[in-house]
C-alpha cells in the first residue's frame, strides 16, 4: 500500500464521493418546495440548513443543536451564505487533497479507525474455526454466518492423525477421493462402526467435500507429508505414512503451483 499509493487514492475516492454528496445537498437544499430558488435573505437561511439537514441525513448526523449553533453565527444573506460555502467547500477539498497526497503514515491512518481492516481481514481467512473432520482442512467459507463448511483444499487424512487400524500407518488417502470411492470409515462419531465415505453426510451434514478422483489440486499437501512424514508420526505416535513414489517426485515448485491453482492465483 505504500509503494502504490493504495491508501492515498483510497482517501480520494472517499473524498470525491462525500464532495459531491455535500455539493448535491447544497443545490438541493437551495432550492423551496415551489421548486424556486429560496429567497435571498437572512431567514432563508433558516430554511437551508434545515434542508441540507434532511439532504444528508443518511450520511452526516447534525444534531439539533449543532443546526441552532450555526445560525447564530451567520450574518449574511441567504445567497451569499451558498457563495461563502461552496468556496470553503472547494477550499476544503483542495487541503484534503494535498493533505492525502503527502501523507503516507499508513499505521496512523488505521490506529485512527473505529473498525480494523486488518482484523477484519483476519476473520475472513481465520473463518469460522471448524476443521473438516478427516483431514482437518479448516473451513474457508468466512466468517460465522454461514450453514454449510467446505475447503478449497483437502489434505492427506494422516496430516489429520487419521491413521490405519491395522498398520498403525498415518492414512496417506485424501478425504476428496475416498468419497468418491467405496472405502469407510470409522471414529467416535459412528462409535468404531464402519460408515462408507460417500454417506459422510449422514454424521456431517454441515460439510460439503466434493468428490475428486484426481486430487491434482492437493500437490501442496502431498509434499508437506512426504516432507514432515516422520515428524507428523512422532507427534501422533504412530508409524509413517507409506507415501507412493510419484509424490516423492513432487518438487516445491509443483507443490506450491498447485497452491496457487487451487485459488485462482497467478
Amino acid at each position: 500500500m505504500s509503494v502504490e499509493k493504495t491508501l492515498c487514492k483510497l482517501k480520494n475516492n472517499n473524498l470525491q464521493v462525500i464532495d459531491k454528496k455535500i455539493s448535491e445537498a447544497i443545490d438541493g437544499a437551495a432550492i423551496g418546495e415551489d421548486g424556486v430558488l429560496l429567497p435571498d435573505n437572512k431567514e432563508s437561511i433558516t430554511k437551508l440548513i434545515s434542508n441540507m439537514r434532511k439532504h444528508l441525513i443518511k450520511d452526516i448526523s447534525v444534531s439539533v443543536e449543532a443546526e441552532e449553533t450555526t445560525l447564530f453565527l451567520i450574518q449574511s444573506s441567504c445567497h451569499s451564505f451558498i457563495k461563502c460555502l461552496k468556496i470553503s467547500m472547494k477550499e476544503l477539498k483542495d487541503q484534503l487533497e494535498e493533505e492525502f497526497s503527502n501523507s503516507d503514515n499508513i499505521t496512523e491512518t488505521l490506529n485512527k479507525l473505529p473498525i480494523k481492516p486488518q482484523d477484519e481481514l483476519f476473520k475472513r481467512v481465520f473463518g469460522c474455526g471448524r476443521q473438516c473432520p478427516f483431514c482437518k482442512a479448516p473451513c474457508e467459507a468466512g466468517g460465522t454466518e454461514h450453514k454449510q463448511h467446505h475447503a478449497a483444499i483437502h489434505r492427506p487424512q494422516g496430516l489429520g492423525s487419521y491413521r490405519y487400524e491395522s498398520s498403525e500407518r498415518l492414512v496417506n488417502s485424501l478425504c476428496t477421493t475416498d468419497v468418491h470411492s467405496d472405502r469407510k470409515f470409522k471414529n467416535t462419531d459412528t462409535k468404531g462402526e464402519w460408515h462408507p465415505y460417500k454417506d459422510y453426510n449422514k454424521y456431517y451434514p454441515d460439510w460439503i467435500i466434493p468428490p475428486d478422483p484426481t486430487t491434482e489440486a492437493s500437490d501442496y499437501w502431498k509434499y508437506v507429508l512426504v516432507q514432515y512424514n516422520d515428524r507428523f508420526a512422532k507427534i501422533y505416535e504412530v508409524k509413517p505414512a507409506e507415501v507412493p513414489k510419484a509424490w516423492r517426485r513432487l518438487t516445491k515448485e509443483q507443490a506450491l503451483k498447485g497452491l496457487r491453482d487451487a485459488f485462482n492465483m497467478k
